[in-house]
């Protein structure tokens, strides 16, 4: 599977960058490592929006973006946000 994250180390945001890599999620979800959100229907994008917003920023750094953790990064893509509604 083809994801796009952001990844480093959230205490250094010049080093944390947004990356598109193809990865075996099958570990994450057996170790329970995969977090689910749920959004509230009228403040989320359709799907091919998420996924060109987050392209938009591949190679981006974390300190030119308005998010800082991995977490904020997936709302953002997803509603336009990096608050947190959970």
């Amino acid at each position: 599977m083809s994801i796009i994250y952001l990844v480093g180390n959230v205490d250094d945001v010049t080093k944390m960058i947004v990356q598109q890599n193809t990865v075996d999620v099958s570990k994450y979800v057996r170790d329970e490592k995969l977090c689910k959100y749920f959004y509230d229907v009228r403040e989320w994008y359709d799907p091919d929006t998420v996924i060109e917003r987050a392209m938009e920023v591949v190679g981006s750094t974390a300190d030119k973006l308005p998010y800082k953790d991995p977490e904020h990064f997936a709302t953002w893509c997803k509603t336009g946000s990096y608050q947190l509604h959970c």
